[in-house]
């Protein structure tokens, strides 16, 4: 085949990926871009332009061009990927009416959409009531119907990120299943809307005719538009298939098609997560969500702020630290790796529970961040890795949970994201976990999940599961080492318990 090469757009929270990949997983070239995650006008607030988020694929796609030799010709197919839950409103011409609400937004409703007494009676019975409550005060489009009732005059159509991304790229308003993820009324288990009596359409303010056509990972959307051609300078001829969300697609690389493999991703926001092809709730009313894989669902639980800490508390109380990475030429992040290095494990008792954002069900929404056990021998050392120790501990948890229901035993854990480019890291992971940790051959694990559903869509394989076999290899394995007694002692005596004890003091603001 002439045209042989995968094109994949990673859209993510600090950068933008171009990468193109060979049908047997081989990363041919790579450009990257950063991008500005978002703009704020108040506090908890994060917005960005569409315009933006178009200009910068249009900007990655034509610096693939321009600075390596892949030419248009050469790419068979492509697909995007992108952060999961970026809201976006259109109206009949499909033209964006406000800014996207991208993921790290943090406004709730307070005027929340009436549920039928018969759901309220319902949720009650089985406790889940404030819940339930929660979950619609987190839907950006029950914050929208209570401040902007004008725009949901004006809205024709909601979608997110990805589904804009895939209309800009084809004039096809259609999005993949495996990229709903968020505060919309989707049927994770049937892998469509849900149906016309679900309570989910009484809690959030929209309705079925506002959702968009959604097809399933590895179907043709469409081929580029004759204007998105002369923008990106992409060929017309050239198939766009639907991927997923990014933690969808690190989490096919990661597991492979296997099921006795957790996929953990140390990215911005830190997830554990198992697929099956059963539908099984780790929590209630947490859902699975579609996999890439057919017919298979992905159980995760996620840290909103994963390595964001990290980068957090370096940006807040780091800044020599920063100078001095700097001077050497290296990320501040790989700098911080070397250096805990000589920290113990367990950091001298300091500990860390990450729950910067809360959650719907795990944690709950009354969580906040703790750091608990400081003394003065303590130095900001101490502090990071304690807060990586933090993350992985807290991941562990969710991977305990996961377990209770998985049909067969986890043996390996399979490690993606920012986090598992240290060496440090990765051995902490393996130690914590008490179970070998391995890398895939790259880190565009995001990336390479969507190639998957691409190269199914251009007919290299005759399904995802199959492309995921022969595309993923299998990078450093890290055994458990000589700190896994102890962290087996701090996660069993702390860290299993920590949010049990401090969630009545959480509970009083």
């Amino acid at each position: 085949m002439q045209n042989k090469y995968l094109l994949t757009i990673d859209y993510g929270t600090q950068s933008i990926r171009a990468i193109v990949f060979d049908q047997h997983g081989q990363l041919i070239t790579k450009i990257q871009c950063p991008v500005i995650s978002y703009t704020s006008t108040h506090p908890q607030w994060a917005e960005q332009r569409a315009e933006y988020c178009w200009e910068q694929v249009v900007h990655v796609i034509e610096q693939l061009w321009a600075t390596s030799n892949i030419t248009p010709a050469q790419i068979c197919a492509m697909s995007i990927t992108t952060q999961r839950n970026c809201v976006v409103h259109l109206d009949r011409e499909k033209r964006v009416l406000r800014p996207i609400i991208m993921w790290p937004d943090e406004r709730r409703a307070s005027e929340l959409p009436p549920l039928a007494w018969w759901w309220k009676i319902a949720f009650a019975v089985v406790g889940m009531n404030k819940r339930i409550k929660y979950f619609q005060g987190e839907s950006e489009l029950n914050w929208i119907a209570q401040h902007q009732p004008d725009i949901v005059k004006q809205t024709d159509k909601v979608c997110f990120l990805s589904g804009l991304l895939n209309y800009k790229l084809t004039d096809n308003l259609v999005d993949s299943v495996a990229a709903q993820v968020g505060f919309v009324p989707f049927d994770y288990e049937k892998r469509q809307w849900c149906g016309a009596f679900a309570w989910q359409w009484q809690a959030i303010a929209i309705n079925r005719e506002q959702m968009i056509e959604v097809i399933e990972p590895g179907e043709i959307i469409g081929q580029i538009s004759a204007t998105a051609a002369a923008a990106t300078g992409l060929l017309s001829s050239t198939k766009l298939v639907a991927a997923g969300a990014d933690k969808a697609c690190e989490t096919l690389t990661a597991n492979a098609a296997s099921d006795n493999v957790a996929s953990v991703s140390l990215g911005t926001a830190a997830t554990v997560s198992i697929t099956q092809q059963q539908y099984r709730e780790a929590f209630r009313y947490l859902p699975a969500y579609p996999s890439l894989a057919e017919g298979c669902f992905i159980n995760e639980i996620i840290l909103q702020r994963g390595f964001w800490l990290l980068s957090h508390f370096i940006e807040q109380y780091g800044q020599s630290d920063l100078q001095e990475a700097n001077k050497l030429g290296i990320k501040v992040e790989e700098l911080i790796c070397r250096r805990i290095a000589d920290i113990p494990a367990g950091c001298d008792g300091l500990m860390v529970q990450p729950f910067w954002s809360p959650g719907v069900i795990y944690p709950g929404p009354e969580a906040r961040g703790s750091i608990v056990g400081f003394t003065p021998a303590h130095t900001r050392l101490h502090l990071y890795r304690a807060l990586i120790e933090g993350i992985l501990l807290s991941l562990r948890q969710g991977l305990e949970r996961l377990k209770k229901i998985s049909p067969v035993p986890i043996k390996v854990v399979r490690v993606s994201g920012g986090g598992s480019q240290s060496d440090i890291v990765m051995q902490m992971a393996a130690d914590i976990f008490n179970l070998p940790c391995e890398r895939v051959q790259t880190f565009e694990t995001s990336g390479l999940g969507a190639a998957i559903a691409c190269a199914k869509g251009a007919g290299f394989y005759d399904s995802i599961n199959e492309g995921a076999r022969a595309m993923v290899k299998i990078g450093r394995r890290f055994e458990p080492g000589e700190n896994a007694p102890l962290y087996q002692t701090i996660y069993r005596q702390k860290g299993a318990k920590l949010y049990h004890y401090l969630q009545p003091f959480y509970k009083k603001y």
